[in-house]
C-alpha cells in the first residue's frame, strides 16, 4: 500500500512540476573563484572531508595506515593537451587497489595505469596514473580513492585549476552567397578544438564582433549600402575563450539597387503579401495576366479587382479607378518579381510593366544575435565554472551576490555555492531549502510568495500574474553541457526560451527552475518524467479524462491530480490555449468565454491533430515533443480583419469540432511549403480552383461577381504540402472579402518565422469556433519538453 501511495505521489508530482514549468534547478558545478573565498561541498567520494585550506592541504586528508595515496599540492595549474586531456599520477601503497577519481561532484574516471614505484621510495609499492577529459576547467575539487579492503579507505582530496592553452584552428572555407543590394550570408566550415568551441565570432567591416553559438556556422548580413564593397572575418571561439590564431576574411561587393517598378505599377510588400497598384486604361485593357518570378500567377478580367478612390469595388471600372490585386502568401524578407499584361478583347497584347519588390522581415521575438550569444557565452561559462550567467539586457537588474567573481562579463562564480552543488546531478524530482548565495539571489528575484506557472515563457507576462517581478521578469534556467558542466542562466523570458531551443545544437542540456514559498523545486528532464509517470493509455484517450478543464487557473500552484497518462504534450498545449486566449480576453477585453462544449471541442481536436501531427494510425494520439501551434482568429495577430477567412478555416474542419468529412483530419498538421513548391511540383499553379480543368464546378466556379470585393481562400493554405489534392483531399475553397487576404498571408509568413516552422516541418492548425466568432486575434505557440510558450504573440 505505502509503495502505491509513493508511487501515485511521484506521478502528481512529476506531472505537476513538467506542466507547472518549475523543473530542474541541477545545481552548480564548483566554481573557479580562489579556496579562500569560498565554502566547498566535497564530492560524494570524499564526504565529510573539508576543502583544501589556504595552505592547499586538507585537514583531513585520509591514509589508512595500510592504504596511501599522493597526488600534487594543490593550486597546481594543469593544461589539457592536444585531446583535451590531462593525465593525473600518484603512488600507491601495497596491497590497494585504486577505486576511482572525482572532480566536482561527478566521479570521472576509474580507469588507472598501474606502474613501478618511484626510485628510492621504497614506501610505495606503485605508481598510478589516469587520463581523462576535465569537466570543467578552473579551479576544481579532485578526489581519489583507493581500498584494500570493504570500508578501509585512502581518500586524497586537492584543488587544482584546469586550464586550456591551447586555441582553436583557424576557420576553413568561409564563402559569401545570398548577395543582394543590401545584404549577404557568410558561411564556413566547421573549426576544431582540443576541449571544445563555445562559437564563432564574425566581425563586418572591422566592426563589432558579433558571436554565433557552435551549432551556428552562418551569418546574414544586412542593411548594407548597394554597389559597396565588404569584408567579413571569422575566428572560432573555445569554451576557454581562446581565439582562432588568424581570421578567415573574404571580400565581396553588393549588387545594384534593383530598378524601380514601372511608373504605371506600385508596389506595396508587407511580411507575407504583397499589394500591387495600376491605372486602367478602358481603351484597350480588358483581361490581365500577372506573373510572379516569370510564372503565371492569375488571369482576371478589368473590372474583377477595380476599386474608385474610396476603395469600394467600382463597376464600371474607369480610367480614374486603381486595380488592387493582392499577392498572398509570400515568404517574408524575401525578392520577387511581378509582370502585368493587359491583354485586349480580342487577345492581342496592349501593354505591359512590372517591377520588384523585397517582402519585409519578420522581426523574432528575441534578435537572432541575442540568441546566439546568449547560449554561446553560456557554454563559456559553464566550462569556466562560472555558477551564474546573466544575459546583458537583465544585468542592471540584478543584484550581483558579494563575494562574487566574475570570469568574464555577465559571468560569474559565487563566494558560495555550496548547496546547489550539493544537488548535483538530479536524481529524482525534490524541492528542498537552500540558503547560499545563488539561492539566495533566486530568492531576491522571485515574486513575493511566487510559484511555478503554466508558461512563464510568455512574453505576455505583464499582463498576467508572473513567476517574478512583472516590472523586470527574469527567468532562470541551468544550462548544462554534456560534459555536465553546468551554470545558472539568467535572462528575459522570451530569450530563455529561445536559448532554451538552441541547446540541441550547443550538446547542452536545459532545465527549468522556479522559486516556491521559500524552496526551490527542483525536476528533471520529460524522459524521467516519463519514466516515473504510469505510461499506461487512457480508457477514452486523451484529454478527454484528464481531471484539468478551462476553470483552472494555469497561473498558480495546484495539484491537478493527475493520475496516469503518457499525454504531457498535448495537456500542455491545451493549457496553453486555454491561458492565452484567457489572458487575451482580458488584456484587449474581448467578447470571449469558455463553456463546457467547447472545451470538449478543444480537447478532441488536441487529440486529433496530435494524432496527424505524428501520422499515428489511430485517430487519437498524443502529441509529439517540439510542435508549433498556429490558432487562427477572426483577425491576424495584427488585429487586421480576417473574419470570414477564420470563418472558412473553422468550418473546413468541422465547424469547430470533429472534421467532417473523413479523412479532413490530416488537414490540421500540413507541413510548410515555401512558396508553395509542393503544390507546384506536383503540377499546380496558385490558381488552380480557377485553371485546372481536373476541379471544374468547385466553391470558388464561378469567379467572384464583379464589384462583389470578393476573392478565392483555400484551406489548407497554399504553402503547405497539403495544398490543392496533394493530401488526397481536394483543398477547400470559398470565396471570401479581398481586403483578408493580406492579413491571412502576412499571418502565415509571420507563424512561420516567429515560431521557426522548417521547411517541410509540420505544425499544428487548431481551429476553435468561439474564438473566432469573437473577432479574437490569431496567436501561436510551441510545446516542447519544457512546457509551452507563446511564439507568435497578438500585439495593436
Amino acid at each position: 500500500m505505502r509503495k502505491i501511495q509513493f508511487l501515485r505521489r511521484l506521478r502528481e508530482t512529476a506531472v505537476l512540476l513538467s506542466l507547472a514549468l518549475p523543473v530542474g534547478l541541477l545545481g552548480l558545478p564548483p566554481s573557479a573563484a580562489s579556496a579562500a573565498e569560498q565554502v566547498r561541498v566535497p564530492p560524494p567520494a570524499c564526504a565529510g572531508m573539508t576543502p583544501p585550506s589556504e595552505d592547499g592541504n586538507s585537514v583531513d586528508d585520509e591514509n589508512h595506515a595500510a592504504i596511501r595515496l599522493e597526488l600534487p599540492a594543490s593550486d597546481e595549474e594543469i593544461p589539457v593537451d592536444e585531446e583535451g586531456k590531462v593525465d593525473l599520477s600518484g603512488f600507491l601503497h601495497k596491497q590497494a587497489t585504486m577505486v576511482d577519481l572525482s572532480i566536482g561532484s561527478d566521479m570521472v574516471t576509474t580507469d588507472f595505469t598501474l606502474g613501478p614505484p618511484p626510485e628510492g621510495e621504497t614506501n610505495w609499492s606503485a605508481s598510478w596514473t589516469s587520463r581523462f577529459r576535465p569537466p570543467q576547467l578552473g579551479k576544481t575539487l579532485v578526489c581519489v580513492r583507493a581500498e584494500r579492503e570493504p570500508g578501509r579507505y585512502a581518500r586524497i582530496l586537492r584543488e587544482f585549476t584546469f586550464v586550456d592553452n591551447i586555441a582553436p584552428s583557424n576557420v576553413t572555407g568561409l564563402s559569401v552567397g545570398n548577395i543582394t543590394h543590401n545584404s549577404a550570408t557568410a558561411s564556413w566550415n566547421a573549426a576544431t578544438d582540443n576541449y571544445g568551441l563555445a562559437g564563432y565570432e564574425v566581425r563586418v567591416d572591422g566592426g563589432p564582433p558579433i558571436r554565433t553559438n557552435v551549432g551556428t556556422r552562418s551569418y546574414t548580413m544586412t542593411g548594407l549600402p548597394p554597389e559597396s564593397e565588404h569584408t567579413v572575418s571569422v575566428v572560432a571561439v573555445d569554451l576557454a575563450g581562446n581565439k582562432s590564431a588568424t581570421p578567415a576574411t573574404k571580400t565581396f561587393r553588393t549588387a545594384a539597387t534593383p530598378p524601380d517598378a514601372d511608373p504605371e505599377l506600385t508596389l506595396e510588400p508587407e511580411e507575407g503579401s504583397a499589394l500591387a497598384k495600376w491605372q486602367p486604361d478602358p481603351n484597350g485593357d480588358h483581361t490581365y495576366r500577372v506573373s510572379l518570378d516569370g510564372r503565371l500567377y492569375e488571369e482576371f478580367s478589368m473590372a474583377e479587382y477595380c476599386v474608385d478612390a474610396a476603395g469600394n469595388p467600382a463597376n464600371p471600372c474607369t480610367a480614374q479607378d486603381v486595380i488592387e490585386f493582392t499577392i498572398e502568401p509570400l515568404e517574408a524578407a524575401t525578392s520577387y518579381t511581378l509582370r502585368v499584361d493587359a491583354i485586349q478583347e480580342d487577345g492581342t497584347p496592349w501593354r505591359d510593366f512590372s517591377g520588384g519588390f523585397t517582402t519585409d522581415t519578420v522581426a523574432p521575438a528575441v534578435p537572432e544575435e541575442v540568441t546566439q550569444q546568449t547560449s554561446s557565452d553560456s557554454s563559456q561559462c559553464a566550462a569556466q565554472g562560472g555558477d551564474f550567467y546573466i544575459a546583458e539586457s537583465v544585468r542592471s537588474s540584478v543584484t550581483v551576490p558579494e563575494g562574487s567573481t566574475q570570469v568574464f562579463p555577465g559571468c560569474y562564480t559565487a563566494a558560495d555555492a555550496s548547496c546547489v552543488e550539493d544537488h548535483m546531478p538530479p536524481d529524482e524530482d525534490e524541492k528542498f531549502d537552500c540558503s547560499d548565495d545563488v539561492t539566495e539571489m533566486l530568492h531576491d528575484l522571485a515574486s513575493p510568495g511566487g510559484g511555478p506557472a503554466l508558461s512563464p515563457l510568455s512574453s505576455s507576462t505583464s499582463e498576467v500574474k508572473p513567476l517574478y517581478n512583472p516590472g523586470n521578469p527574469i527567468q532562470p534556467v541551468v544550462w548544462c553541457l554534456e560534459s555536465r558542466a553546468c551554470t545558472l542562466l539568467l535572462a528575459p523570458p522570451a530569450t530563455a526560451a529561445a536559448t532554451a531551443a538552441t541547446s540541441s545544437v550547443v550538446a547542452a542540456v536545459i532545465y527549468w527552475i522556479a522559486v516556491i514559498a521559500g524552496a526551490i523545486v527542483v525536476g528533471v528532464a520529460l524522459g524521467l518524467i516519463w519514466a516515473i509517470i504510469d505510461a499506461s493509455p487512457i480508457a477514452i484517450g486523451g484529454l478527454l479524462e484528464y481531471p484539468i478543464d478551462y476553470t483552472d487557473d494555469f497561473n498558480t500552484y495546484d495539484d491537478w491530480g493527475l493520475e496516469e497518462g503518457q499525454w504531457y504534450h498535448s495537456l500542455a498545449a491545451y493549457a496553453q490555449t486555454i491561458k492565452t486566449t484567457k489572458d487575451l480576453t482580458e488584456k484587449y477585453d474581448l467578447p470571449f468565454a469558455w463553456t463546457s462544449g467547447d472545451d470538449a471541442d478543444l480537447r478532441a481536436n488536441i487529440d486529433q491533430a496530435c494524432a496527424a501531427q505524428k501520422q499515428a494510425s489511430s485517430s487519437i494520439a498524443p502529441c509529439d515533443d517540439n510542435i508549433a501551434f498556429y490558432v487562427p482568429g477572426g483577425r491576424n495577430h495584427k488585429f487586421k480583419p480576417m473574419q470570414e477567412t477564420g470563418k472558412h478555416i473553422v468550418e473546413a474542419m468541422g465547424d469547430g469540432r470533429w472534421p467532417q468529412p473523413a479523412g479532413r483530419a490530416q488537414w490540421f498538421a500540413p507541413a510548410r511549403s515555401i512558396n508553395g513548391q509542393a503544390a507546384m511540383n506536383a503540377g499546380y499553379d496558385r490558381n488552380w480552383y480557377y485553371t485546372n480543368p481536373k476541379f471544374a464546378g468547385n466553391a470558388c466556379l464561378p469567379r467572384p461577381v464583379v464589384g462583389s470585393g470578393k476573392t478565392c481562400d483555400e484551406f489548407p493554405f497554399w504553402a503547405t504540402d497539403q495544398a490543392v489534392d496533394l493530401s488526397g483531399l481536394t483543398a477547400d475553397v470559398r470565396h471570401v472579402p479581398s481586403t483578408e487576404s493580406r492579413p491571412q498571408g502576412n499571418d502565415i509568413s509571420s507563424f512561420s518565422n516567429k515560431c521557426k516552422v522548417d521547411d517541410g516541418e509540420r505544425y499544428i492548425v487548431l481551429p476553435i469556433k468561439p474564438w473566432v466568432a469573437a473577432n479574437a486575434p490569431s496567436f501561436g505557440f510551441r510545446v516542447n519538453g519544457s512546457g509551452a510558450s507563446l511564439c507568435m504573440e497578438p500585439s495593436l
